[in-house]
């Protein structure tokens, strides 16, 4: 329908430029008397229904267009009224909820303790660290009693327990006499026995990670 209207409109173009253009010379040309009598009455008579004609095309248009917007408006309307819906936070496979964050136990295989945390960095996050009491008994209640798991906590240059991301004070449940840095080579801290204590970081053990984006 609109292509038929703006057909229409290309022939009233072409009308006027056909009748509004130069005539040839060889044309007859009206000798005027009173030429600003004469060709204002003839020109108004002559061009009144091409005037007429534009007007009907003008208001034409202005529907069309009308009808071109409303629609828009009314989706651009509807789409504003909608609650924002903002991307699910994903889970990657082997992670599950403990207490309030997402933790993945891997029982299956062992690494040193730099390999473990480029592990779970590969997955999105770090090797575990416990926010509280809470969390450490939630996660150790999940754990094989006589296995050994890498966590996030290591020394740091100023001999100081950090987690894999260098900030202090997660909660650390040491055994009994630990840490003790035997051998002046253990940095890493892993959970064994259902408590903690620090070994030589290339050990191979099962490991803990923690999902910080969830």
């Amino acid at each position: 329908m609109f292509r038929l209207h703006i057909g229409s409109l290309c022939l009233v173009v072409a009308f006027c430029i056909h009748f509004g253009g130069s005539h040839s010379t060889s044309e007859s040309v009206c000798v005027l008397s009173d030429a600003p009598q004469q060709c204002s009455a003839f020109c108004m008579a002559a061009l009144q229904p091409l005037y007429n004609h534009c007007r009907n095309v003008r208001e034409l248009f202005n529907i069309l267009a009308s009808n071109q917007t409303a629609p828009a408006r009314r989706l651009e309307s509807t789409l504003q009224s909608r609650p924002e819906i903002k991307p699910k936070d994903t889970v990657p496979p082997g992670f599950q909820k403990i207490g309030s964050r997402y933790f993945l136990i891997e029982e299956n295989k062992r690494k040193s303790w730099t390999d473990a945390e480029e592990t779970c960095r590969e997955k999105g996050g770090h090797l575990a660290s416990f926010r509280n009491i809470a969390e450490f008994h939630a996660v150790r209640s999940e754990v094989f009693l006589l296995s050994t798991y890498w966590l996030g906590g290591h020394r740091n240059s100023e001999d100081e327990f950090v987690t894999a991301t260098g900030n202090k004070g997660s909660y650390i449940k040491w055994h009994l006499g630990q840490p003790n840095n035997f051998g002046g080579d253990q940095n890493c801290v892993a959970l064994s026995l259902l408590r903690m204590l620090d070994t030589q970081c290339d050990h191979a053990n099962h490991f803990i990670c923690q999902l910080d984006t969830v």
